[in-house]
């Protein structure tokens, strides 16, 4: 399937006179948007240089389908298509695939179990992340939902059981899975060390999570959230001992420190993340604040020599939304996130084109105007310090960034 097929398809749909959700069946819909977006980063390199000077090269076309085979059993899927410059080339993915049993349904309780390439609710916005009309803003926070990582933390290839119970008026929704999902290597290894690594790569990576949903009876408008997320990530097919021996002898005094990519041999790593949430509704306002605690126990070998240790890094933010009228909305949101809690300026992740990678701060400023209906137009800005969410891609190594940089989006968003 070519990447431009899906969007023909798309676009035709858009420019009919009437278009609405197609309804193949009773049982059987489709869905589907387009979102382009204008971004413009004069100071650092936006997921590639052409955002220093405005680019175009941001947009995602969707298309997904329900099934309902019974009031139990139902199937559902999306496809996508996204561009982010030099970060994500567009190609069409499979975002999720997964059959859905309910096979339990009372006054108070229910339970089901989904299986495929299935959603992972993590906080409260990961499971909506790939639709542009569910998100906040042109994005999720960044401080919580690491873009790097979108596609690894979307869903994953497994089971999940889910259900729901009223307990003394309390409202609980919960949900555990397990199963894997594969990883871009060259975004973990950039993530990590900066640079791509001479050899060796992450393949699929095992998850398993939980995530616990609260409305308490006390409070109608309160929503909380907890959810746990294990991670182990392990580099495969890395160079031989004598390999990065060699490479060593041969290499400038102070490489081993300056370079390590060039000398891993091997290396794993243990990850819990997790997040609390929280969110109030009161009339046309809403406030969102989500905190991450991301602990991580990592062994590596430099050259055949063995070290480990651990490390804790941390997020948050907070959000006010104020639904102005039933078409427009605004937000502010103000974010910060370490890399390690015990070295917050940066310096222990330092590099030397990008000083900043160990922190960041940013205040984020935008709105929505849905001018005719399935029709919106957005505009965003975001001012930062620090640059550990700035997306990486292959050759920004051969750029100077920046420790203050803002970047400003225009998007129009269409969906049926």
């Amino acid at each position: 399937m070519k990447k431009r097929s899906l969007g023909f398809l798309l676009i035709s749909l858009a420019i009919s006179q009437h278009a609405v959700a197609i309804d193949l069946s009773d049982s059987t819909q489709i869905h589907g948007f387009i979102n382009q977006s204008f971004l413009y980063s004069p100071d650092n390199p936006y997921a590639g240089t052409d955002a220093r000077n405005g680019s175009l090269k941001f947009r995602e076309i969707g298309l997904n389908a329900f099934h309902e085979i019974s009031p139990e059993f139902r199937l559902a899927g999306q496809l996508l298509s996204r561009q982010q410059d030099q970060t994500d080339d567009g190609d069409i993915r499979v975002d999720f695939l997964l059959a859905d049993y309910l096979f339990f349904s009372g006054q108070y309780t229910s339970l089901g179990v989904r299986a495929g390439r299935v959603k992972n609710n993590i906080g409260f916005y990961n499971a909506v992340r790939d639709i542009p009309s569910a998100r906040p803003g042109s994005n999720v926070p960044d401080s919580i939902y690491f873009p790097s990582f979108r596609d690894t933390l979307l869903a994953l290839d497994g089971v999940n059981l889910y259900g729901s119970t009223v307990l003394a008026d309390n409202l609980i929704t919960w949900e555990v899975a397990a199963g894997r999902r594969g990883i871009d290597s060259e975004d973990f290894e950039y993530f990590s060390f900066g640079r791509p690594l001479t050899t060796g790569e992450v393949d699929n990576v095992p998850i398993r999570l939980l995530n616990i949903n609260l409305i308490p009876a006390f409070q109608r408008n309160l929503r909380i959230g907890l959810s746990l997320v294990d991670l182990e990530l392990e580099l495969e097919d890395t160079q031989s001992i004598s390999e990065a021996r060699n490479t060593l002898v041969n290499a400038p005094p102070g490489d081993l420190l300056a370079n390590p990519q060039r000398y891993i041999t091997s290396g794993e790593s243990d990850n819990l993340l997790t997040i609390l949430s929280a969110q109030y509704s009161l009339s046309n306002w809403v406030i969102t604040a989500e905190y991450l605690n991301l602990e991580s126990d990592s062994s590596v070998e430099l050259a055949g020599i063995s070290s480990s240790g651990s490390n804790t890094a941390e997020g948050y933010y907070l959000q006010l939304e104020w639904l102005a009228t039933i078409r427009t909305s605004w937000f502010t949101r103000y974010e910060e996130f370490y890399r390690d809690t015990d070295d917050r300026s940066g310096s222990g992740t330092a590099l030397d084109y990008n000083p900043h990678r160990g922190f960041g701060k940013g205040w984020t400023v935008g709105g929505k105007w849905m001018f005719v209906d399935n029709w919106t137009v957005l505009g965003q800005a975001s001012f930062n310090e620090g640059t550990t969410w700035l997306p990486t891609f292959r050759g920004i190594e051969n750029n100077q960034i920046r420790k203050h940089w803002n970047y400003y989006v225009l998007s129009l968003n269409y969906q049926f």
